[in-house]
C-alpha cells in the first residue's frame, strides 16, 4: 500500500471495508450509503474554525536562482526568530498554548506559507512580530551577511477566518484555500483580510481601527483572552513614567479599505485592505540589554492590481 505518513492505513482499510460492505449488499440503498460515508468522514476529520495567516515573499520568482534557493531557509530563520521574539516578549501569555502548534502546523510553500491561530487577533499580533523580525533582518541587525547577499525582501500577507480540517498531520479547508487565492491575486505587498476576519474585529473590538486606542485591560474584558500585558498595547495599570517609549500606544494608526470583491474559480471573496503603522522595540537575543527602536508600516493603501 502507498505509504503516506499523513494518512492512517487503518482508516484507509476501514474506508475500503465500507465500500465492500455496500457492494456486497444486493439491495442498494442510497440513503444508507450516504449515512455510512458521512459518519466515517465525521469521525476521522478534526474540524474547527481557525484564523490562517498567509505570508508570501513578493516577487520571489525575480530573484536569481542561487538566491531563490536560499529563500525557504531564510523564511524558516525569520519564523524561528519570530517565535523567539514572542517567547521573550510580553506576548508569551497570549501565545502560551500555541508555541508548539506554530512550529508543527506550519504549511510551507517555499516562498512563504500558512500559519494557524485560534483567532484573527492572534494572527494579527503574530504578523506584527514577523514584520518586526523581517525589518531587523533587512537592516542588518541579525544575519547581516546573509541579508546583504540575498538582498531586500518584501512580503504580502493575508488573514482568513474559516473552516480548517485536520487529517493526520495535514491541514485542509476553506480558510487555507481562500487565503491562497487572495495572495495569488495580489500584485503588491498588501495586508488583506477576509469578510469573516473583518466581522470578528467588528464584534470584539468595534472595528479593527479601534485597536489603536485599546488597552490590555479592555482587550481582556471584551475578548476574555487571559493576559496581563501585551507588546503592542498600553497597560492602564502600569505606573511607569508615561514619557517612556514603551508606554505609548504602540499601534499608532490602522486604515482599512473595502476592496472590490474577487472572483476565483466561481467563488466570491469579500476582502479588505489594511495598513498598520506601529512602533516597536527589538531586543538582541544574545545581549538583551541592547535594544533598537523603530517605526514600521505594514501593508499599503494602493488598491490597484488586486484582481
Amino acid at each position: 500500500m502507498f505509504n503516506n505518513t499523513d494518512f492512517d492505513n487503518k482508516q484507509l482499510n476501514d474506508l475500503i471495508d465500507i465500500e465492500k460492505k455496500i457492494e456486497s449488499n444486493q439491495e442498494k440503498n442510497t440513503l444508507k450509503e450516504k449515512e455510512l460515508f458521512s459518519n466515517f468522514s465525521k469521525n476521522i476529520l478534526q474540524h474547527k474554525c481557525e484564523a490562517v495567516l498567509g505570508i508570501d515573499i513578493y516577487k520571489y520568482s525575480e530573484y536569481k536562482i542561487l538566491k531563490q534557493n536560499l529563500i525557504p531557509l531564510v523564511f524558516n530563520l525569520l519564523l524561528n526568530e519570530t517565535i523567539d521574539s514572542i517567547i521573550n516578549s510580553n506576548d508569551l501569555s497570549l501565545f502560551k498554548n500555541d508555541i508548539e502548534m506554530l512550529k508543527t502546523r506550519f504549511i510551507s510553500t517555499g516562498d512563504g506559507g500558512f500559519i494557524f491561530f485560534n483567532t484573527p487577533f492572534h494572527a494579527l499580533i503574530f504578523n506584527l512580530h514577523f514584520h518586526s523580525v523581517l525589518h531587523m533582518y533587512i537592516t542588518g541587525n541579525f544575519y547581516p551577511n546573509l541579508s546583504r547577499y540575498v538582498g531586500n525582501i518584501t512580503i504580502r500577507s493575508a488573514i482568513t477566518f474559516n473552516d480548517v480540517y485536520m487529517y493526520g498531520n495535514t491541514s485542509y479547508g476553506k480558510a487555507i484555500i481562500e487565503n491562497s487565492r487572495i495572495l495569488h491575486k495580489d500584485r503588491l505587498n498588501r495586508f488583506i483580510i477576509d469578510k469573516k476576519t473583518y466581522n470578528y474585529f467588528n464584534k470584539y473590538f468595534n472595528g479593527i481601527e479601534t485597536l489603536s486606542i485599546m488597552s490590555t485591560e479592555l482587550i481582556k474584558e471584551k475578548t476574555g483572552i487571559d493576559v496581563t500585558e501585551m507588546s503592542f498595547f498600553r497597560n492602564d495599570n502600569d505606573k511607569k513614567n508615561k514619557n517612556e517609549f514603551s508606554d505609548f500606544p504602540i499601534i499608532r494608526n490602522i486604515h482599512i479599505q473595502k476592496i472590490e470583491d474577487l472572483f476565483s474559480k466561481n467563488t466570491k471573496l469579500q476582502i479588505y485592505n489594511i495598513e498598520i503603522q506601529y512602533s516597536a522595540k527589538w531586543y538582541n537575543s544574545k545581549n538583551p540589554i541592547l535594544q533598537e527602536l523603530f517605526l514600521l508600516t505594514i501593508g499599503n493603501l494602493n488598491i490597484n492590481n488586486i484582481n
